[in-house]
């Protein structure tokens, strides 16, 4: 009788759940919220947001500078090591500015209404695939909770992956809405939204053949209404896109077909450990890399699915290749690096898109197809399953509250990984702790005795105890491994100002400066250089500099500017 009375409640409770539109999406929100409550109240990390954010302080603070994004690389880097073209992630930064400044809240806040926000999208999409309501809740929940997209919602940077959900979901709902609606309203919004995803990450790319095989081999009695107008839209945003792209890094080191091709295929094997992480999210890093990352849940992950697609009948192999796809698709130009020589790591927050087809190949199972969530078995295990990933997302999240906490996490769960030791030692540094600093730019030269940024990082650390021969040492080491590192001759530079070789200094700040002509630090330090030597004339040429960058500048050195 209780067993009858509590069926009766759970049918009339989930009946009732997707009777009125609203409530899914309202639980999803509240849910969201809940889980990633703590994370608005978290620091930077000092991987890439402290330069995305905290070093182009200058470009975010103005709209006018909005044209420029779409002509340099997303670091603002030098030529020679430009390599991502990814505007709408500064633009997003430059809103964030606007409101909160370098505050981190305003940006933690707003990465988790991106994610909630690409929940919501994906529920519907799921639908526009035509699963069953509670089935595509059910996986959008999961998405929303799942441990192993934790750094897409709580690493700022991270953001960039729930972006390109957003705008890669958007332009698939238009396009599914145009096989059924002909209306070219609905394939406009298709084009816009796929124009902003590739400005956004250049994996974009990779939904064009996904969508063609859609309407070729899914879609098949309701194609787009004008394949001609699909074909010339995709083209002309792709044509634009690869035309500003190149001229934005238009000097820097290409990535040629070989690299590509040897990055990608020496990255092969942590498709296995990946796909581990999506079925049994246990052994989470924030920086992991192949070497310190276990096979054995990749392997059970695909005998269990092997096992359960091999018991499935009347397997929709169109579905199930679509799927298979988009994982891959979306995931492997991820493996893509610049050198294809360095260590590389498989951060979580790459998988944020590409699980959304591991996601359609398991509703194709029937042992998906079968759930019944209104059994009060099956809804304790669903529920258990939430809760339990809610948890290990929430206590994960504590891996990103500081740049300490995080790249501490990065050494415990990667000891091999000679780069996360560096920025420990770093974060360090930073914190005044110049015992503990040395102590890690030694353990990562031991890793790996040409990591780049830690002779320099070396250098520092003896520089601030006064070590300056010793520092010399490290900053010239550092330009020899890494000749293109303008950090290194500022600081060289700089250790020269401090011992009064002022000559030298100025050399190596213009060196500086050649590397990186928007290097600030020495433009300011030879433009009061000059000052201070009273040669006006050149002070004023650096300021002049400083003032195109938009640097605030005092009232004598604007009155350089207008004498000289």
């Amino acid at each position: 009788m209780k067993n009858k009375s509590f069926k009766n409640y759970s049918v009339s409770f989930i009946d009732k759940i997707f009777s009125i539109n609203w409530i899914p999406f309202g639980i999803i929100i509240s849910l969201g919220l809940f889980v990633y409550f703590q994370a608005i109240f978290f620091d930077f990390s000092y991987l890439d947001d402290n330069t995305l954010i905290l070093g182009n302080t200058n470009l975010l603070s103005s709209f006018s500078n909005i044209v420029h994004f779409f002509q340099i690389d997303v670091f603002n880097s030098t030529k020679i090591l430009a390599f991502y073209y990814r505007p709408i992630l500064t633009l997003s930064f430059l809103f964030d500015y606007q409101i909160g400044g370098i505050s981190p809240f305003i940006y933690h806040f707003t990465n988790i209404w991106l994610h909630i926000l690409a929940t919501c999208l994906l529920f519907s999409f799921l639908k526009k695939l035509d699963y069953r309501k509670e089935l595509a809740f059910l996986f959008s929940i999961i998405f929303l909770v799942h441990p192993v997209l934790t750094q897409a919602v709580a690493w700022i940077p991270g953001r960039n992956d729930s972006l390109l959900a957003i705008f890669i979901l958007s332009s698939f709902i238009f396009l599914i809405k145009e096989t059924k609606e002909k209306r070219t309203n609905n394939l406009l919004w298709s084009f816009l939204f796929f124009s902003l995803a590739l400005f956004t990450k250049e994996s974009a790319i990779f939904i064009l053949p996904i969508i063609f095989y859609y309407l070729y081999f899914i879609n098949k009695e309701n194609k787009v209404y004008n394949k001609f107008y699909l074909l010339l839209g995709s083209s002309g945003a792709v044509g634009i896109w690869i035309l500003l792209r190149y001229f934005a890094l238009n000097g820097s080191t290409p990535a040629t077909l070989i690299n590509i091709i040897k990055s990608v295929f020496s990255s092969l094997p942590a498709l296995i450990q990946l796909l581990g992480k999506i079925f049994f999210p246990f052994n989470l890093s924030v920086l992991p890399i192949m070497k310190d990352t276990t096979f054995i849940y990749g392997i059970i992950s695909i005998i269990l699915l092997t096992v359960i697609l091999f018991f499935t009948k009347n397997r929709r192999w169109n579905y199930i290749l679509f799927g298979l796809m988009w994982f891959l698709f979306f995931l492997l130009p991820s493996f893509i690096r610049p050198d294809p020589n360095s260590v590389a790591n498989f951060s979580e927050h790459r998988l944020y898109l590409p699980i959304i087809g591991i996601f359609i190949i398991l509703l194709e199972t029937d042992f998906i197809k079968k759930i019944d969530i209104k059994k009060k078995s099956t809804l304790i295990i669903i529920s258990s399953v939430i809760i339990i990933f809610s948890l290990i997302t929430m206590v994960h999240s504590r891996n990103f509250v500081n740049r300490l906490a995080f790249w501490k996490n990065a050494t415990e769960t990667s000891p091999s990984y000679a780069f996360s030791s560096n920025n420990l030692g770093a974060m360090n540094f930073l914190d005044g702790n110049m015992l503990e600093a040395e102590i890690q730019f030694k353990k990562t030269l031991e890793l790996n005795p040409n990591e780049p940024m830690t002779h320099n990082n070396l250098g520092l650390t003896y520089a601030n105890q006064n070590k300056f021969t010793e520092a010399e040492i490290e900053y010239k080491k550092e330009i020899e491994i890494n000749p293109n590192y303008d950090n290194a001759y500022f600081n060289l530079g700089l250790l020269y100002w401090k011992q009064e070789k002022i000559a030298e200094a100025e050399i190596k700040w213009k060196e500086t400066l050649e590397i990186n002509p928007n290097h600030i630090d020495a433009l300011k330090a030879l433009a009061a250089n000059y000052y201070d030597q009273k040669n006006y004339k050149d002070a004023a040429f650096y300021t002049g500099e400083l003032y195109k960058r938009g640097f605030q500048l005092p009232p004598e050195f604007l009155q350089l500017i207008q004498t000289y």
